[in-house]
């Protein structure tokens, strides 16, 4: 077997939308927040990492064939020259053919996966880092003129030691015991600050978190049911609030809550309890998870809202939810607004019986209007002439008067648009599509959020390199002018934005 004919000439790839660098905010910086030496490395282009062409094989090959070049040419994976090209890998040939007892002389177009996720040559590493992260792949293609010119692997990204997500992943798998979680907050923080650096889209950077902190609970969920043994019924891990949003910053504590089966009818049937045996199971579940990932630097809930407090049969969460849309106390719904953010992370238990009460909820004016009530409740401090208004201490608050109004305001257009969706861009997508809120202000609303997330983030950070606890609070003296222009303005479309959803969604008050 020879090489193929040469590749099928390939567009220029555009950067994936889940892999999009730029922060979004021309002009904001906040490099005096930044710690030293937390970056750069995942901003050099993919093609400093090539050191050989890609092996590439025919579309008439078999898996054996493509087996032995791959270990001649001691590669991992191959291009296929089909048009468009393929790409196949030693995961692939062991996944699709020897586990799947297919014979050596399948042709390798069967088992190849096409179309390929491709990055530039002049694309940082962040963008192929962040590629791998959205599309759970090991390989990929790096396109040059089109033509593909080498394939980065995760191996190369570990290999040069850059502070990245793909190390955290890494440590998360060699996970063993509860305490070898330990530490796994330092990774996650200097994989965060080499994005922060590289100015990645601060949305994108919290999303990264997120999906870090599920693949974390995946694992500690995977020891404790070693632990206790096979789960009595299907279950659901939920992440809420930042978590399930996927907008997490590092000093977010736990917002989690454990839903399952009732009986045969996963929970349809709100008389028939589950017995006691199946509610101690997962109250040991839940206090070990819980356990796991404050020891691996994730705080437990100041208000209680844990899995060790909040783990209910699915027929109860339902009655939940539904007492929320249907009697909404304003005190009790803001308290609650945490689980309306909720998204399975763990477990096999069907859970989207509990979107039908958030999807009604848009025909409920008195739980849109406790909504509403939550979401101008939070004012960014502005005096005249859109002074910043601190406390005596001359720090501000940027999640109480800056990141809460901006997800408050998402979660009021959300419901009222009906969509599911979690994510605050997603929810303002949906209002958009839906006549509720125009481009512009979608937009500007959104950068808004960008601006307040980079600087609490890079705030963060800072706290962590100086030994200090993480603070909610940034004092002002240590943002640049342009940070604090910045800063005014986000404040700033966030109170026009909250007066304008006061217009839309009247209080219940």
């Amino acid at each position: 077997m020879g090489p193929a004919t040469p590749q099928p000439t390939l567009p220029d790839p555009s950067v994936p939308k889940m892999a999009e660098g730029g922060s979004g905010e021309p002009g904001l910086d906040v490099t005096p927040l930044v710690p030293a030496g937390l970056g750069a490395r995942l901003g050099v282009p993919v093609a400093g990492l090539l050191s050989r062409e890609p092996l590439v094989v025919a579309a008439t090959a078999t898996a054996a064939e493509v087996a032995l070049a791959m270990r001649e040419d001691r590669q991992s994976a191959a291009i296929v020259g089909t048009d468009p090209p393929g790409i196949v890998t030693a995961g692939d040939l062991q996944a699709r053919v020897l586990a799947e007892g297919r014979p050596p002389h399948t042709p390798v177009r069967q088992v190849m996966t096409r179309p390929v996720h491709t990055v530039p040559a002049e694309a940082p590493l962040a963008i192929a880092v962040l590629l791998m992260l959205d599309e759970g792949v090991e390989h990929v293609p790096v396109v040059r003129a089109g033509r593909i010119v080498g394939v980065i692997t995760e191996d190369d990204v570990v290999r040069r030691q850059v502070p990245s997500p793909l190390l955290v992943v890494g440590r998360v798998r060699r996970i063993a015991t509860r305490a070898d979680a330990a530490g796994y907050g330092a990774d996650l923080a200097a994989a965060a600050g080499a994005l922060l650096a590289d100015s990645v889209d601060p949305l994108r950077i919290t999303a990264v978190v997120a999906s870090l902190n599920d693949a974390l609970t995946v694992r500690l969920l995977a020891l404790a049911e070693a632990e206790l043994g096979p789960p009595p019924c299907r279950y659901a891990w939920l992440a809420m609030g930042s978590q399930g949003r996927m907008e997490q910053l590092l000093a977010a504590d736990q917002d989690t809550a454990l839903a399952y089966a009732d009986g045969t009818g996963d929970g349809a049937d709100p008389e028939h309890a589950a017995g006691p045996d199946v509610a101690a199971y997962y109250a040991a579940l839940a206090a070990q998870v819980t356990d796991g990932l404050a020891g691996a630097g994730l705080p437990r809930c100041r208000r209680g809202f844990m899995a060790t407090s909040w783990s209910y049969p699915l027929a109860r969460w339902r009655a939940i939810f539904q007492r929320w849309r249907d009697e909404p106390d304003a005190r009790a719904l803001l308290d609650a607004q945490v689980f309306l953010d909720f998204r399975r992370v763990g477990g096999e238990l069907a859970i989207d019986v509990l979107n039908r009460p958030l999807v009604a909820a848009r025909t409920r004016p008195g739980f849109l209007a406790a909504v509403a009530d939550a979401a101008q409740s939070f004012n960014p401090r502005l005096g005249p002439f859109g002074r910043i208004r601190t406390d005596r201490d001359g720090t501000v608050d940027l999640k109480l008067r800056g990141t809460v109004p901006a997800v408050l305001l998402g979660r009021l257009y959300g419901l009222a648009a009906g969509t599911t969706a979690r994510g605050t861009a997603q929810r303002l997508d949906a209002a958009e599509a839906d006549g509720l809120l125009s481009a512009d202000a979608r937009e500007s609303l959104l950068d808004a959020y960008r601006v307040l997330l980079r600087i609490r983030l890079a705030r963060q950070l800072a706290d962590l390199a100086a030994g200090r606890p993480m603070a909610l609070t940034v004092p002002l003296t240590e943002l640049s002018s342009v940070a604090l222009r910045q800063l005014r303005a986000a404040l700033a479309e966030l109170r026009t934005r909250q007066r304008a959803s006061a217009l839309s969604h009247p209080s219940a008050r």
